[in-house]
Order: C-alpha cells, then sequence, then structure tokens
C-alpha cells in the first residue's frame, strides 16, 4: 500500500464575516477577491470570486431576518470556496429562486441564479425556520453555470477558529484502496493549539491504512514540545466496506447510513503530553453503501441529531458540514466538522 505524502495536507480553515451592515457585502467582496489573486493570475477569476461573494453576502443582508455569515476559504490549487449560512426564515421554493423567478419584497429575487451562472459547484439546502445554506466553489476554470444540482463532492469540512489561526485542523487523503480522514484540536486556541495540530498533520507522513499505533507513535513524540491535542484517525476502506477509526480525546464521531447512526468510541487522553501515548483501541465500523462519516470537535455539542434533518445528508458535505456547525457551534472554542461520503451511491 502506498505511503501518504502531507506536504501542505491540513486543510484552510474558513474566515467567518457576520453580516449585518451596508458595510459587511464589502468585506466579503475584498477577502474572496484576494483569496483568488493569491491562486491565480486571472482577473477574470477574481472578478467571479468577488461577485459570488457580494451576491451572497448582499442575499444575506436582505433575507435573513435572524442572523447571517459568510464562510470562505482559498482551495489550492485554483478554487474558492464561499458559503452563505443563515437562521431563518428559509427559502420557499428553492428551484424558482435558483433559477431567478422568484421575486422577493426586498429584491430582484435573482441573486442565487447569478451565483450559480459564475459557481462552477453549487449547493442548496433550506428548512422552512431553520434556515438555509448555500455553497458556491468558484474556479479559475469556468465554462458556464454550475450544473445544478451539482453532484455531491466525496468530502468537504468547516473549520472556524475563535482566533487567528485555528487551533483546530483537519485533512483528508486517499490511499491506495481507502481514505485517511484525521481531525485533530490543538488544547486551547490560536497559535500554539495551532502548531499541535500542525504536527498531528505531519505525522501522517509514511502512513498506511491500518498502521493506527505507529501513527499515534509519532504524533505523541512531534507533539512533545507543543500543548498536545486530541486527534480522531479514520480510515476508510471501501472495497471491505469497513470504517477503522482511533479517537484520542474529545474529537467526537458518528456514521450515518440508512437513516440509522452509530458513535465512534472516543478514549480519553491527549497526545503529546507524557513520553507514551495514551493507550487507545482500534475499532471497526461497518460502511455500509451510501453512509456519511461525520468528525467534530468539542466546539460543537457532543451530540449531533440529523434524524430531524434526513434530506440534509443529500447535499454536498460542505453544506452538511456548515449547517451542522450552524445548529449545535458553543461558540466559545474552536470549531470543526468535517462530513465524508461514501462513493459507491446508496
Amino acid at each position: 500500500m502506498a505511503s501518504l505524502t502531507t506536504h501542505g495536507l491540513r486543510q484552510s480553515t474558513h474566515r467567518r464575516f457576520v453580516v449585518a451592515d451596508i458595510a459587511d457585502p464589502g468585506a466579503v467582496r475584498r477577502t474572496v477577491m484576494e483569496y483568488a489573486r493569491q491562486l491565480h493570475p486571472s482577473p477574470e477569476f477574481a472578478a467571479r470570486a468577488a461577485q459570488v461573494g457580494t451576491e451572497l453576502a448582499a442575499n444575506l443582508l436582505t433575507h435573513a431576518a435572524r442572523g447571517g455569515w459568510i464562510l470562505a476559504r482559498p482551495l489550492p490549487p485554483d478554487a474558492v470556496e464561499i458559503l452563505a449560512v443563515d437562521k431563518g426564515p428559509g427559502i420557499t421554493d428553492v428551484v424558482a429562486a435558483v433559477e431567478g423567478r422568484s421575486p422577493a419584497p426586498q429584491g430582484l429575487g435573482c441573486g442565487l441564479a447569478a451565483v450559480r451562472r459564475a459557481a462552477n459547484h453549487f449547493d442548496v439546502y433550506s428548512r422552512a425556520g431553520a434556515g438555509t445554506v448555500v455553497l458556491a466553489v468558484v474556479s479559475a476554470d469556468h465554462h458556464g453555470p454550475a450544473p445544478w444540482p451539482s453532484p455531491p463532492r466525496r468530502w468537504a469540512g468547516v473549520s472556524i477558529g475563535i482566533e487567528d489561526p485555528c487551533g483546530d485542523g483537519w485533512c483528508v487523503s486517499t490511499l491506495d484502496g481507502g481514505l485517511a480522514v484525521l481531525v485533530s484540536d490543538g488544547l486551547g486556541h490560536g497559535p500554539h493549539a495551532s502548531r499541535a495540530t500542525d504536527a498531528a498533520v505531519d505525522s501522517l507522513a509514511g502512513h498506511r491504512g491500518g498502521d493506527f499505533t505507529g501513527y499515534l507513535n509519532r504524533a505523541n513524540a512531534a507533539m512533545r514540545d507543543t500543548r498536545g491535542a486530541a486527534v480522531a484517525l479514520c480510515w476508510l476502506d471501501t472495497a471491505q466496506r469497513e470504517l477503522s477509526a482511533i479517537s484520542v480525546g474529545n474529537v467526537s464521531g458518528s456514521i450515518w447510513a440508512g437513516g440509522r447512526h452509530q458513535h465512534l468510541v472516543p478514549y480519553s487522553g491527549t497526545l503529546g503530553l507524557r513520553p507514551a501515548p495514551p493507550v487507545a483501541k482500534v475499532m471497526r465500523y461497518p460502511w455500509p453503501p451510501g453512509a456519511t462519516l461525520v468528525l467534530w470537535t468539542d466546539g460543537l455539542s457532543s451530540r449531533l441529531d440529523l434524524s430531524e434533518e434526513p434530506d440534509l445528508l443529500r447535499h454536498d458535505p460542505a453544506v452538511v458540514a456548515a449547517a451542522l456547525h450552524r445548529d449545535h457551534c458553543r461558540e466559545r472554542d474552536d470549531a470543526t466538522v468535517v462530513v465524508v461520503h461514501d462513493d459507491t451511491g446508496g
């Protein structure tokens, strides 16, 4: 089995913009334009990213009665991911809104249609009374409006810090025959916590799918001069229809399939605090076709209930993660949600 190369593997965090004032869309516009410029020299790419960020922020300002925010991050090598999240009132007719034929009392009703035209990947999830999540991925290479519904990507996540840099981190990497998924929560927050998470991610170098003991030993040693971190590492073996996982500390996880869920078993402790890593057992779970894995740090409540939103898991994993963050975030710590869909269908 091939070894894992981890150069640049840690996923970028999202920057959060609360949209409550007429000046806020301008801040979003400037940031996403700068992300695009840093990734690719195309002025057209930067302009489209700025247009999407502005449209989504303006929509929140006009329609989100209970508060809303933009989440934005660069997606190397050549894309920007933008999420608009609100708590209500929701969109009555999503299809009409996306097609630009639902004039609203306070707007023209064509904002989402414009966003879709400028995006490469597009998704919307809305529930009456609970709110809406809109995803737009804008890439340098653009050949017309994003398909809608765009096929969900296999994995994505939302990671937001209470200060910069975020102490949480995550990564996903394909290995021969499977997928490695890592979530780390550095103790505390800010630069020192982020440094511990960097060590957790870097320790995946040389990792092989089933070698959890080797990973824990490397990560524990790498974190000895840091604050330490809670870590969950999962290995998805699609051929064997099995998920193997080891979780040390306060990173939670669940597998959702067929309307049912199974929580991953965590073990207490923190990597990096002692010469030897905490004792933890590798747990193995069925990975049915069409299943979804959700991992999250303790910036969210320990139990995430998706039973009241069965349609949510049909959406892009970034939309799922943003909705879960909105509904379960504690608002006093770094918070990360990572979502992985099975790619074989259900």
